[in-house]
């Protein structure tokens, strides 16, 4: 494909702009990254990743140039970047694209809108990601059909939305324009507070765990599906939680009612009330896409039924990359001898389920269930 930016400045080497710059680099869509971070290290391993095509010793021979320029730092360092960003723009392509890729829009694009003259801001979110962190887990197939929120700033032109959606659709992604402010009202709903839910659960139980070590044997199965997200970056998590607090606030005010009213609805012994509340729940959930990322990151499990024997993980696992399946996690979640044992499987994508699925039932290993 014929590239749509000449230079791309990725600011912050990790996760999130380090996936990005594999992904536009396999489409071509990108003739240079050149990459800036405070880490030495992380941009030696960014450039024999092929994450970056050059590295930059500072910030303005990163952006020297640049027609693109991608703020990947944490939210709490963006004020500060996006200041010295703005001091720079005179060394920038002409009218370059300025975007983030940060889990809060409002703050950063009212400041953008403030510092900036002559660069377009773009404010992005991608919603993708994954429990590690770092610039080893970046892949070029993250943002693979997740929702990217765009929230441009006021006065950005319809050719520079049109330049970056079409970056972002070459890389695999799925473009949705939002207003700042509502972006951060949806993700303090679907993201921010369930984190927060989740994190209390597991400490919940990790505190009776202390007393009774049952809770930590027993903790497995459905109560690791419900707080997965309890593993994820705890510093991101803070920082998140802080800057949007103004959204989050208010949905924990309404999530104590909820929780209010089930306690009276269990006092009360009300059957009705309690089936209707799982019903509701359970016919919103159902009805959600499962074939698109969205605001947690993505990981699809299956149960698979085996022979009780030796070695039956290994050959599990052989069988599925002689297939080129990706695996994110493999274990036993049930083995009794003299009987089928179960094996749950993880992975990072909804194909390579799928992909499995087939390989598996095709080589005699049923599988009864998929989430």
């Amino acid at each position: 494909m014929t590239a749509i930016f000449a230079r791309m400045a990725l600011i912050g080497c990790g996760l999130i702009g380090g996936s990005l710059a594999l992904a536009v680099k396999k489409t071509g869509c990108v003739k240079e990254v050149v990459g800036y971070d405070q880490s030495p290290d992380t941009l030696d391993i960014a450039l024999s990743r092929g994450v970056i095509d050059r590295v930059a010793p500072d910030l303005q021979t990163a952006v020297t140039g640049a027609d693109l320029v991608v703020l990947a730092v944490p939210v709490p360092a963006m004020p500060v970047i996006l200041r010295k960003i703005a001091a720079l723009e005179g060394v920038m392509a002409e009218e370059p694209i300025i975007t983030d890729v940060g889990g809060t829009k409002q703050g950063v694009v009212e400041l953008a809108q403030e510092l900036l003259t002559k660069a377009r801001f773009i404010g992005g979110h991608p919603m993708a990601g994954s429990e590690k962190s770092g610039i080893y887990a970046a892949h070029d197939r993250l943002l693979e059909n997740a929702v990217y929120v765009l929230a441009p700033a006021s006065g950005v032109p319809a050719a520079a939305m049109e330049r970056l959606e079409t970056l972002l659709r070459e890389a695999g992604a799925r473009p949705k324009t939002m207003d700042p402010g509502h972006h951060d009202e949806v993700v303090a709903a679907i993201s921010h507070v369930p984190h927060l839910i989740a994190a209390a659960l597991v400490n919940q139980v990790g505190e009776l765990a202390q007393i009774d070590n049952s809770y930590r044997e027993l903790a497995a199965g459905g109560f690791r599906d419900i707080t997965r997200i309890a593993s994820s970056d705890p510093t991101l998590w803070r920082d998140l939680s802080l800057d949007n607090k103004a959204k989050i606030l208010p949905l924990i005010t309404g999530w104590l009612e909820r929780l209010s009213l089930l306690k009276g609805w269990l006092l009360q012994e009300n059957p009705s009330l309690l089936e209707e509340f799982f019903v509701t729940a359970r016919t919103f959930r159902d009805s959600l896409p499962v074939k698109a990322s969205g605001g947690f990151p993505a990981l699809h499990s299956m149960t698979v039924e085996v022979p009780d024997v030796p070695g039956i993980i290994g050959v599990i696992a052989s069988l599925l990359g002689r297939h080129h399946i990706s695996i994110r996690n493999i274990g036993i979640l049930e083995s009794r001898e003299g009987e089928e044992g179960q094996l749950i499987l993880q992975f990072d994508r909804r194909d390579d389920l799928e992909a499995a699925e087939i390989v598996l039932e095709e080589h005699g290993y049923p599988v009864f269930q998929r989430t």
